[in-house]
């Protein structure tokens, strides 16, 4: 072949391959890939995940985060309708409770090849584990904690003439040291709860009757308020709100005024998150409190609520290789930066060795999870 024809068909072949020289330089020169992520809030304005966040984009070049949180009362049906009109995030933290839900709807990503891998699987909490399956596939990942406990201010159990270093440890010590005061004056009231507020009251009230050994519901979710342990829950509530040892809004609080009563140092007891500490210890110094298990209706007997987020991965994401990678490390490396919040992880090992030694409170939380 002589030297013209070479250049010539040099030429061509250049020719022919500079669209496709042009498609991977511009691949290579988009960037990062974005992974969409929607929350519901979790902490001040979402404070939490957005952290979180924050930590895996300063440490990572080739994916990104973008966090869209969305309010509570919503969340569930905006992620329903984004996965049917196929608008959805990649990614989405969800409360537990309604992650069967989800994934019966089939808006979840079966996970369970990915968990298989996963060297640590046998650390999370057993809540968060069993409301990750369905039909015995895993359609999310344990992501964050919360357990419920019951909260007292301490000034307020001195001045009644209660011991403040002995929070209550049965339905009737609760009731009595509510009595007590209430009858303080001054706007005291012994207990609060959010009356109007169905997610409130299960991670409040249930416990108080599962210390019992009871429940309100059956194994098809048929009720039992009938059931002696059911009633006798329901007569320790009933007792504090007929006699005035509750604040009247109390009935119809739908969780908006949850914490703020507490935060007042107008209330006596609570039954609450950990999330409440740092708030407790950082906006409201002057309320000196204490924390204990929520009790049942005799001596030793308690329970708790384990709550908190998992995180799934919804079917159709744009991003779904390089979000199971962002779940490895939510469910590893973040749950360190978790606990750097001050949130409970969903790893019993982390929450054990970077959780509980930051406050002598955060024991009693971890102990509810396990």
């Amino acid at each position: 072949m002589n030297k013209r024809k070479l250049v010539v068909k040099t030429v061509a072949v250049v020719l022919a391959l500079t669209p496709f020289l042009a498609l991977t330089s511009n691949a290579n020169a988009a960037g990062p890939v974005t992974l969409t992520f929607w929350s519901r809030p979790q902490g001040e304005n979402g404070g939490i995940v957005k952290q979180l966040a924050d930590a895996y984009n300063a440490t990572h070049t080739d994916i990104q985060l973008k966090i869209t949180i969305i309010p509570a009362n919503d969340f569930v049906t905006k992620v329903a309708t984004a996965y049917q009109s196929g608008e959805g995030p990649d990614l989405t933290s969800v409360d537990l409770i309604y992650v069967p839900f989800l994934a019966s709807a089939g808006a979840l990503e079966d996970l369970s090849s990915l968990v298989a891998g996963l060297s640590y699987k046998d650390k999370w909490d057993p809540a968060h584990v069993k409301l990750s399956m369905y039909n015995k596939k895993w359609y999310s990942l344990p992501f964050t904690g919360d357990a419920s406990a019951l909260f007292y201010n301490k000034d307020l159990f001195k001045k009644a003439g209660l011991d403040p270093n002995k929070g209550p440890a049965s339905y009737q010590e609760v009731i009595d040291a509510a009595k007590k005061i209430t009858a303080l004056g001054g706007g005291n009231k012994g207990f609060y709860f959010s009356g109007a507020c169905a997610g409130c009251q299960v991670f409040t009230f249930a416990p108080a009757i599962w210390a019992s050994g009871g429940d309100m519901f059956g194994p098809i979710g048929e009720p039992k308020f009938t059931d002696p342990k059911v009633a006798a829950g329901l007569r320790y509530y009933n007792t504090m709100w007929k006699n005035g040892y509750v604040p009247e809004g109390a009935k119809t609080d739908d969780g908006k005024n949850f914490a703020s009563m507490f935060y007042s140092g107008k209330v006596g007891m609570q039954v609450s998150g950990s999330f409440m500490i740092p708030e407790l210890t950082t906006n409201h110094k002057d309320i000196n409190f204490g924390i204990v298990p929520i009790p049942g209706p005799k001596k030793g007997q308690s329970s708790s609520f384990n709550g908190g987020d998992n995180i799934a991965l919804l079917k159709g994401a744009a991003h779904p290789a390089e979000a199971r990678e962002f779940l490895k490390w939510a469910t590893n490396e973040g749950q360190k930066v978790l606990a750097q919040q001050k949130v409970l992880p969903t790893r019993m090992d982390i929450a054990k060795s970077d959780y509980v030694p930051q406050n002598p409170y955060y024991g009693v939380f971890y102990k509810a999870a396990e």
